[in-house]
């Protein structure tokens, strides 16, 4: 279940022809996806956090795009509020008892959240899929790591708003993932930091003499695959599983990998400090003592220069904690999590599996440092490490829920004044309740609403479960983070296997593939449906065809069983991509002008040029970017056949370079990652270009191959009265409007106004309808001109299509609109809950204020309008232009109860008429809002 998409194949013109009318059939779930729910699997990072005065924990609802805020007991939580934000949050951050930061991974933004209001202020669009944020440095700034920009960015506290500061800093390292702080540096862990193992193509060990003979020898008489072999550089030297005394790959491998797992930079200046190697090939976490400055980080370590499946079956990652003491450039300590497992008893005992801990998520260290939790996502534990005697010492539940909703820990938040540890548990979409005294859980609240789809939860464990290993430690997701892939490559072929047939509808005239296989990238298990056969080779039919690997790589006694392996292709059939970043907001392409790259020109090139015999479109078929056949070896000038790859992750496989100097990745494109970059693959022989323009050309489209998410997902944008009137403004929101009137997306919106949190769905031709029912359909400039007072904002988002009724206006999906049942009585997330009969035919109290529509409507020269309120009070009665700029204040004043009308004679307050057109009037009564549109015609 390992190796990873990436990019292109070529083949003749008579060849392609006989192949694409064998292609096979699209692979799809067998079960029909909730339609309202994308499922991205984002990996949350620091999903909780607690106020500065201790009094409130922050918990991200992932699923439900929303933050929460809970008000903290002694092994309490009880529920204060929520607010809606961007898509996918992962992170949140406390900058002050009033207002936090939570990092919305797919939205490529921060929302700035009022913990009073319950309401987004703010929001920042800070990059391609940010993952964390910290406050640090004097004068105190924001730290946001973009991880696929590989960058970290500073922003102004005072201003956040304000152009990002100078000092941003590019992260030497893929994929940065979490951000500490402790004193003057900010620390910043790598996820996909590698191991300086890299890759030698198989020309060069040709060249070479060949690679070590395969342990255990191989069983077939036939010669094996002329394959490329993985090397790992040790000290200065680039060696393969044997020792550098016995053979090294320095002649024909001039980079350096440095490792640069740990980088530290300065908090005031945000200048990089020094970096730390060594810590591990996956990072996901990091902790700082308070008293010491030690930083503990959680991390994998993948034992990939080790050829052959037999040889790495249940055992080819550790899981561990390594430490990192202050101004140190290696860790000083490094800690096997998994100590007690005895690796040659395939599979272990079931105590031994009990004992594990998978996939250490996050991490917290106590004041006194004498505790270490982490969280394990894998083992549905959090594990006790005791400082002192460096080792496990307990492993907590993390959940109460039954399966198979239950655990899935990936937060953790100490609350040790009293005593207790908060874990966010992803699966359960759940916070319990840990007592540091008997390290036992005594409580579990769940977050308000999760709107995961049956075939996800049903499905999901099946990627994280590591108790599905020979020893309890290891899952698909060890290498396939997340569903994505780990950026390193892996040598799983049988030396002593048989052929393995080729799977049905391929060409008849394929040979059997060879069971040496030769090194291959893991593979991203997103956007899997409609793709066709699977593997780099295709040599497997179907994602239920990875079954054995359970028991073959991953040690464990038996399979999964056809049903749970069916659950397991549901859910994965769920994933997609995020949407790519190289994109226009519209699901074009730039088009600057030459020399510079445009993927607009080489559009062209790869739907209409022909560039190896045919064009890219022929094999490389849209959507995906592959038709699902296998192209023969020798049509490769490889030693065997591979099928055409899928394009949509291409653009996350960028960093390597084959020349001298420091790489921050050892592996490219093709399946092995020999090839450093695209322009080095277009430079192959079998392509035929005209110019250097025309590759460069050709390979920045591929960089920005469409997803099968459109850019216009995840675009948030707030509002205020100082802001709403922008071009800027005005223009994105008009864009907007267009990408959900042609289906990229859904459009919602959701606005504190009045003193009220409110929703909106995007209907189409500039229309929204609220959350309440009697508030109807709304102009779209009447709903941006709403914000007209201090704290008061609309925030936009854009959703994936299909889901704009769920996240704008009926949360729990029962028929009722949010807002309308608070008004009833009944809970807007609980599809259990709705409204009465006699609770919609007979409201419990009397309207607070009725409005009238004005008549004469159109009018000229004026027009009169009624307006009833119930109880004695300050009424304003306001006219706005479309714009939503005021116009004339017709009643601020306290009124009787009863019917009143006003009279406007379209004059604006300074007594000048007001041009023909349409306009708003809004009647403010307390907390009620109602709003009507008229025309005045000259």
């Amino acid at each position: 279940m390992r190796p990873a998409l990436a990019v292109l194949a070529a083949a003749g013109v008579a060849t392609i022809a006989i192949l694409l009318l064998l292609r096979p059939s699209s692979l799809r779930s067998s079960t029909t996806a909730t339609s309202d729910y994308a499922n991205f699997e984002a990996l949350q990072v620091h999903p909780l956090a607690i106020t500065p005065d201790r009094t409130r924990l922050l918990a991200v609802n992932t699923p439900d795009a929303r933050l929460e805020v809970l008000t903290i007991g002694a092994h309490t939580l009880s529920r204060l509020g929520e607010i809606p934000v961007g898509l996918e949050p992962v992170s949140v951050s406390a900058f002050n008892d009033s207002i936090a930061w939570v990092v919305d991974n797919v939205s490529d933004a921060v929302s700035i959240v009022n913990l009073r209001t319950f309401s987004v202020e703010n929001t920042l669009t800070v990059g391609d899929e940010p993952t964390d944020v910290v406050f640090a440095g004097s004068p105190k700034r924001a730290f946001v790591c973009v991880s696929g920009e590989d960058a970290v960015k500073l922003y102004d506290l005072v201003d956040p708003l304000a152009p990002t500061l100078a000092a941003n800093q590019t992260i030497q390292g893929t994929h940065p993932r979490a951000l500490a702080a402790w004193g003057n540096e900010v620390y910043v862990g790598v996820l996909d930091a590698g191991n300086r193992t890299s890759v030698v193509s198989a020309s060069l060990v040709r060249a070479g003499g060949g690679p070590p003979p395969p342990s255990p020898p191989r069983k077939l008489t036939s010669s094996a695959p002329d394959v490329a072999l993985i090397v790992q550089q040790v000290g200065s030297d680039w060696v393969d599983e044997r020792a550098a005394s016995q053979k090294t790959w320095n002649s024909v491998i001039p980079y350096t990998l440095p490792d640069r797992d740990v980088q530290v930079l300065d908090a005031s200046s945000g200048a990089p400090v020094r970096t730390v190697s060594d810590v591990g090939t996956n990072l996901f976490n990091l902790a700082v003592a308070p008293g010491s400055g030690n930083v503990y980080v959680t991390n994998t370590e993948a034992f990939n220069r080790t050829r052959f499946e037999p040889n790495l079956r249940g055992r080819f990652a550790q899981n561990r904690i390594s430490r990192i003491r202050p101004g140190q450039t290696l860790p000083s300590d490094v800690w096997h999590l998994n100590s007690h497992i005895v690796y040659d008893t395939i599979p272990g005992p079931s105590f031994e599996r009990d004992l594990s801990l998978s996939q250490p998520i996050d991490i917290a260290v106590n004041a006194a440092e004498t505790r270490v939790y982490v969280a394990a996502l894998g083992s549905d534990r959090v594990g006790v490490f005791d400082l002192s005697q460096g080792t496990v010492v307990n492993r907590i539940p993390s959940s109460l829920a039954p399966l198979p909703k239950r655990g899935g820990p990936t937060g953790l938040a100490l609350d040790e004044a009293r005593a207790q540890l908060f874990v966010l548990n992803r699966f359960a979409n759940s916070v319990s309740i840990v007592d540091l005294g008997t390290e036992n859980i005594v409580g579990e609240t769940f977050l308000r609403f999760d709107p995961t789809p049956r075939e996800v939860f049903e499905g999901r464990r099946f990627l994280y479960d590591a108790t599905l290993s020979g020893h309890g430690d290891l899952a698909c997701s060890s290498c396939h983070i997340a569903s994505n892939f780990d950026n390193i490559a892996w040598d799983l072929g049988d030396p002593q296997g048989d052929p393995i047939p080729v799977p049905p509808g391929q060409s008849p005239f394929l040979p059997p593939f060879d069971p040496m296989k030769g090194p291959m990238t893991t593979q991203s298990l997103r956007g899997l449906s409609g793709t066709g056969n699977l593997h780099w080779r295709a040599d497997r039919e179907n994602f239920l065809a990875f079954n054995p690997a359970f028991v073959k790589l991953m040690g464990n006694d038996a399979q999964l069983s056809t049903t749970d392996m069916q659950r397991y292709n549901d859910f994965i059939m769920t994933v997609v991509y995020p949407p790519n970043p190289n994109q226009n907001l519209d699901r074009t392409w730039p088009d600057p002008a030459a020399p510079t790259p445009s993927p607009t020109r080489g559009k062209i090139e790869f739907d209409t040029n022909n560039h190896d015999g045919g064009t890219c479109a022929a094999c490389h078929a849209f959507p995906a970017g592959t038709n699902g056949t296998i192209i023969p070896g020798p049509l490769l000038q490889e030693s065997q056949g591979m099928k055409v790859p899928q394009l949509r992750n291409a653009y996350a496989k960028t960093g390597f370079t084959n020349a001298a100097g420091p790489q921050k990745r050892g592996f490219g494109y093709i399946h092995d990652g020999s090839i450093d970059n695209l322009i080095t693959f277009l430079h192959l022989p079998v392509f035929n270009f005209q110019s250097e323009q025309q590759r460069r050309d050709l390979a920045s489209f591929i960089l920005s191959f469409d997803t099968g998410m459109a850019p216009s997902v995840g675009r948030q944008l707030t509002i205020s009265a100082s802001t709403k009137n922008l071009a800027s403004t005005t223009s994105l929101l008009d864009s907007l409007y267009l990408e959900a009137d042609i289906g990229n997306c859904d459009l919602v919106a959701h606005g504190y106004i009045d003193g009220q949190n409110r929703g909106y769905r995007y209907t189409g031709a500039r229309k929204f309808e609220s959350d309440y029912n009697p508030e109807g359909v709304l102009d779209a400039d009447l709903l941006r001109g709403l914000p007209d007072a201090p704290g008061e904002a609309i925030t936009y988002l854009g959703v994936p299509p299909g889901s704009g009724v769920r996240m704008g206006i009926d949360r729990d999906r029962d028929g009722y609109r949010d807002r309308y049942e608070i008004a009833l009585g009944s809970d807007p997330a609980d599809a259990s809950s709705v409204p009465s009969v006699s609770a919609i035919t007979m409201p419990p109290t009397a309207p607070i204020a009725r409005l009238s529509q004005n008549a004469p409507n159109p009018f000229n020269p004026s027009t009169v309008i009624a307006y009833d309120v119930a109880h004695a009070g300050t009424v304003k009665l306001h006219v706005f232009d479309a714009a939503g700029r005021l116009v004339r204040t017709l009643v601020d004043a306290n009124v009787p109860a009863g019917r009143h009308t006003v009279r406007w004679d379209g004059a604006d307050d300074q007594g000048r008429p007001a041009a023909s057109g349409r306009y708003y009037y809004r009647l403010r009564v307390g907390p009620k809002v109602l709003t009507r549109d008229m025309t005045l015609i000259k």
